[in-house]
């Protein structure tokens, strides 16, 4: 069979002869077992909205992506994330996988997290992912380990206490797992052993990134001087506090800008929402960190 698509994400489901045997949804992350009961070729446009990576449980299929061609197998998988490009599937009868799904927002966020928004430019996932050793083996047997619990009597993923907590290792798990642009970034030492302030400072920062943010109500919200607070963000993220909301901000501006109609919006619009007055100072910003125009952006 074959089928066409816009995104993997449209597919028109009376056309594929695919069942699904368990599924979760953990917040940002969804994970369902499928099984191909016939052949299906499938080509699409775009992937869609999130990040996504089939495991191969039996079987195995081959993918062209990006420009690469490859058999997608337990030991090497591939990863299709949004604005990728077009697609091109070949499944055989009795495949079956765990299919995996992450949500853009929440992978950005993670990684923001965990550098402390250092990352300059945007972040390139390679499209391949090594799942025979190091962190994508252990990643891959994560997933199918909470796949196993999704059967189980008195599923644990059912509570919200240890649903929302396993949602977060998964994707900082994926970010460790994933070959991307900014591996030196996660391997940095300073991460583990940042102060409490400086972690609540992020934590708000990203919670309410459109806040009236200044460093008095951020050093408040900490419970430490501004002073405290200006010294812990230089050291440890080598930047001041308002230079990282003005970084979160960018982001945000950014991803609203990907998102957003060019017919009902504009870059003026989405700039003024996240508190850049000057349209000039935000597009040069916009470029440095993204590499492209907003206007670019906004119309894909």
């Amino acid at each position: 069979m074959y089928v066409r698509s816009s995104t993997i994400e449209t597919i028109p489901q009376d056309d594929v002869t695919v069942s699904t045997y368990r599924s979760a949804e953990l917040g940002p992350v969804s994970i369902g077992e499928v099984t191909f009961h016939g052949e299906l070729r499938l080509k699409c446009d775009d992937i869609g909205t999130g990040f996504y990576i089939q495991l191969p449980i039996a079987g195995r299929f081959k993918s062209r992506y990006r420009g690469v061609d490859m058999m997608v197998n337990r030991l090497s998988s591939a990863l299709y994330h949004p604005d990728g490009g077009s697609f091109f599937g070949h499944w055989t009868t009795g495949y079956r996988a765990l299919c995996v799904r992450l949500d853009p927002t929440a992978v950005q966020t993670a990684l923001a997290r965990l550098v402390g928004d250092r990352a300059s430019g945007r972040v390139r996932f390679d499209p391949v992912m090594n799942t025979s050793d190091g962190f994508g083996r252990a990643w891959a047997g994560l997933l199918l380990s909470v796949n196993r619990q999704l059967s189980a009597p008195g599923n644990l993923l059912a509570q919200p206490l240890v649903a929302a907590p396993l949602a977060d290792s998964l994707v900082n798990g994926f970010l460790l797992a994933a070959t991307h642009s900014h591996p030196e970034a996660l391997a940095a030492p300073d991460i583990a052993v940042r102060p409490a302030p400086v972690r609540a400072a992020i934590d708000a920062v990203e919670a309410d990134p459109g806040a009236p943010l200044t460093l008095s109500v951020l050093a408040a919200h900490c419970e430490v001087s501004p002073r405290t607070l200006q010294k812990g963000f230089q050291q440890h993220l080598g930047m001041s506090p308002m230079e990282y909301v003005r970084n979160v901000r960018l982001r945000r501006a950014h991803e609203e800008l990907r998102a957003a109609d060019p017919c009902g919006d504009s870059v003026a619009a989405i700039a003024r929402r996240w508190g850049f007055a000057h349209l000039g100072r935000f597009a040069a910003a916009h470029e440095a960190r993204f590499g492209q125009k907003p206007l670019q952006t906004l119309r894909g």
